[in-house]
């Protein structure tokens, strides 16, 4: 292999890449569907690459499976919401595993009647293409705002039958070679190497996590990669379980235990390194897979790749629907509801993994041809069909569109916004008659929005509870950032206020902890996070004192922020103030609890001080940051004169 020409055409697939997604832009289609066009155009054309001889057969699979699915796996893991991924694990299981089963048999049957495929090589079809890639969706879906539910099972879905699909493919690949496999070994096999890539990106997840207190922004974005590609590796090349299950169960967990043991500067680098390796990956990855269609290979096989289309979006239709209809009725899970099942019908396309696994056929199986055509066309046929409609059909169902609560919320932030930023151009001598009129515009238009909101008592409550909530929860994070909160007392207040804005979410808002049990996989991950540890170290009386500042912090402040409430029209001023009230009695609650550590405990002089040392750090960089965010100090001058500050706070110590 020519390494320096394989850098070269990287190179080049990667600004064709940029220059497409300005096109994409300008057609508004996703930018995925449009590389992948492209690549199959040029394909078509005679356009080739030396890297197209390199990707032939299993090639492909090595590239895809190795260098491509560690990155977009843990991208993905690491923005997905850990809570909504766990509140939603029975469904998501469901869909990626029984829903995938359910598929693959019934594409089989399908192919082994409708095309006389023999069943052996109808099944290992079925299996490869039943794995569904959301990437073009999923971003739809962010650009949209579709519901955070809808959002969770289709990417959780994704992540998960990545696995699900080359574990059952191996195994139906062996049967159809002429292997022996029965069906309870065959079961075994799946259990142990699903499970067991899940044992070990976990236990990978948590040793990396043990560290991130110590770890500087560059040291955990480099541990990151590492552990992607690492524990990716070391569980498919080396024990022979599931990569993608180890990439997912580590980036589960460290997703899950960074707001708690990463710094505010660690997770912002993961976002954007992540965001950056992400958005590289799939640019090159879909240009790619165009190119590695063969064109005359699809057009000799027009007939099987349209039975093929059909008979994979009915197999899926069939395989969603029924079984979800079925968790809701028996398995009691929140109710997904027919708009939602016909997003996730549709929403199932097929990429990568799916034609990965399809040139990686063995060349002596007879129906090699054949299969591999009809995957490519299943591909291109879900990118140009689904991909392209999934936006229409989303606003056509209806579902880009927020409750009224998350109305009433947003234009109350639109008419706070102008507000404040009318207020602090008049405070600066920046007043301009244009801009000023433009504001007063959007304020008019704001107030009239919120006027047209009619909210019954129960979701006036879940608007002022959803707000005082988030502004609670920020403040924890704030703290936990600072140092002023160890990691195990912020894991508690950041899991208590998620509890309370889960049933929020659910229209079912509470302004007390909900009290209720955490299932027992979250109790087992509960004890074994508690063994990580601590920088603060464990004193038990500094934890409940962190703790009990935090929540007189977190009452003081979110109780200031409902003063937003008594400037909006169509709301009781009585709610306001009921939920005004319970942040003040949780104030006093948590003053009284300082009260009573120190009737305990003594004066805790040194911990008073360091949480002084870490407020005034707070206070400090929010309203440097605020001043850089309106132009008024470059961003480096901003962060510089916000370590100064916590510096000269602190005597001169680094901040803990």
């Amino acid at each position: 292999m020519n390494l320096a020409q394989s850098l070269l055409e990287v190179s080049l697939l990667l600004a064709a890449s940029v220059v497409l997604g300005l096109l994409a832009r300008r057609v508004h289609l996703p930018l995925t569907v449009v590389l992948a066009v492209v690549g199959f155009l040029a394909s078509s054309l005679g356009g080739s690459l030396s890297l197209e001889g390199q990707l032939g057969g299993e090639g492909f699979e090595e590239v895809l499976v190795f260098l491509f699915l560690p990155v977009l796996v843990f991208e993905a893991v690491l923005g997905l919401s850990i809570r909504s991924f766990f509140r939603n694990l029975g469904p998501i299981l469901a869909l990626s595993v029984v829903a995938m089963g359910i598929s693959t048999a019934l594409v089989g049957v399908a192919l082994r009647f409708g095309l006389d495929v023999p069943l052996a090589a109808a099944l290992v079809f079925g299996a490869l293409i039943s794995a569904t890639d959301p990437v073009a969706v999923v971003a739809v879906f962010r650009q949209l705002g579709v519901p955070q539910r809808l959002l969770t099972l289709v990417e959780g879905e994704s992540l998960l039958n990545d696995g699900v699909a080359i574990v059952l493919f191996d195994i139906l690949l062996a049967a159809a070679v002429g292997g022996e496999v029965s069906v309870v070994s065959g079961i075994g096999d799946f259990l142990g190497v699903f499970f067991g890539g899940a044992a070990i990106g976990a236990a990978l997840g948590l040793a990396a996590a043990s560290v991130l207190p110590w770890l500087d922004r560059l040291s955990a974005a480099a541990l990151s990669v590492a552990v992607a590609y690492g524990g990716f590796a070391l569980a498919d090349h080396v024990l022979g379980f599931s990569g993608v299950m180890a990439t997912v169960a580590s980036g589960l967990v460290l997703g899950g235990l960074a707001p708690s043991r990463a710094s505010a500067e660690v997770r912002e680098t993961w976002d954007q390194l992540w965001e950056v390796l992400d958005h590289i990956a799939n640019g090159v990855l879909f240009l790619l897979i165009g190119m590695v269609i063969d064109p005359r290979l699809v057009l000799d096989n027009l007939g099987p790749i349209a039975v093929a289309v059909v008979v994979v979006l009915v197999a899926r239709a069939l395989a969603v629907v029924p079984l979800v209809s079925a968790l809701e009725r028996f398995a009691g899970i929140p109710p997904v509801g027919l708009r939602n099942d016909a997003v996730l019908v549709w929403g199932g396309l097929r990429g990568g993994v799916a034609l990965a696994l399809a040139l990686a056929l063995p060349e002596d199986l007879a129906e090699r041809e054949t299969l591999v055509a009809m995957t490519a066309g299943v591909v291109l046929a879900t990118l140009l069909l689904n991909a392209t409609t999934i936006g229409a059909l989303v606003r056509h169902l209806g579902l880009d569109r927020p409750d009224r609560p998350g109305q009433f919320l947003a234009a109350g932030a639109r008419l706070s916004g102008a507000h404040a930023a009318r207020r602090r151009l008049d405070e600066l001598g920046l007043a301009d008659p244009a801009v000023a009129a433009r504001l007063e515009s959007a304020e008019a238009s704001a107030r009239r929005e919120l006027e047209r909101v009619d909210l019954t008592p129960d979701e006036e409550l879940q608007v002022v509870t959803r707000r005082g909530l988030a502004v609670e929860r920020e403040t924890y994070q704030r703290l936990s950032d600072a140092g002023l909160l160890p990691p195990a007392s912020a894991r508690t207040l950041l899991q208590e206020v998620d509890d309370l804005i889960e049933e929020a979410s659910l229209g079912r808002p509470s302004m007390e902890p909900v009290g209720r049990e955490a299932p027992r996989l979250a109790r087992l991950v509960q004890r074994l996070v508690r063994r990580l540890p601590e920088p603060a170290g464990e004193d038990p009386a500094e934890l409940d004192y962190a703790e009990a500042t935090a929540r007189r912090l977190a009452a003081r402040r979110t109780a200031e922020a409902l003063e937003l409430f008594d400037r909006l029209p169509n709301l009781e001023a009585s709610t306001v103030e009921r939920a005004r009230r319970v942040f003040e009695r949780w104030e006093r609650e948590a003053v009284a609890s300082l009260d009573e550590l120190d009737r305990s405990f003594g004066q805790h002089d040194e911990l008073r001080r360091r949480q002084a040392e870490a407020v005034s750090r707070v206070a400090s960089a929010d309203q440097l940051h605020e001043l850089s965010e309106i132009g008024l100090l470059p961003a480096a001058t901003a962060a510089q004169a916000a370590r100064a500050v916590g510096a000269e706070a602190s005597g001169g110590r680094p901040a803990s």
